[in-house]
């Protein structure tokens, strides 16, 4: 029973670990992105702030009906700058996953086809598709799987 236990308490990290990769790495660079892109909004931001600060400081030839026009325009262009920064991180988001899934796509592939083979299952060869990464590896990985093939032939084929 303490061996149980034991698989249980290991089981919960290994769970964390089998996450998909591309969606560690999507939110990795997703929130690179949007930490940078609330940087440059809070920078904007104080720069409109401080121009409407300096404009209202200027209170001598300004009616009250201006200053009321003025604060409406800043909120506007707050929130604005809050959408600004929402849409640039779900493109982010968007963008970092279809990049990181181009590249995590065939090496999930050749890692099912190598699990394949370590299993003694060399029936399938390996198919990536024709604009994936890595397609260099495809054609090593499918003369290992010949040569090991021909070994096992002429092995079988000995007295």
């Amino acid at each position: 029973m303490p061996r149980e236990n034991a698989n249980t308490v290991t089981d919960r990290p290994r769970q964390l670990r089998t996450l998909p990769v591309q969606l560690k790495y999507v939110m990795y660079l997703t929130l690179t992105g949007g930490f940078t892109s609330l940087v440059m909004i809070f920078v904007m931001a104080w720069f409109i702030q401080r121009n409407y600060n300096l404009f209202m400081g200027d209170e001598l030839g300004v009616s009250a009906q201006v200053v009321q026009i003025v604060r409406h325009e800043q909120r506007i262009l707050e929130t604005w700058l809050f959408i600004l920064f929402l849409f640039s991180i779900l493109t982010m988001f968007i963008a970092t996953f279809l990049m990181i899934r181009k590249l995590t796509t065939p090496i999930a592939a050749i890692k099912r086809q190598l699990t394949l083979y370590s299993r003694g299952d060399w029936s399938h060869k390996l198919r990536l598709g024709e604009n994936d990464e890595f397609k260099e590896i495809e054609s090593l990985v499918n003369k290992i799987r010949n040569d090991v093939l021909e070994l096992k032939d002429k092995f079988e084929s000995l007295p």
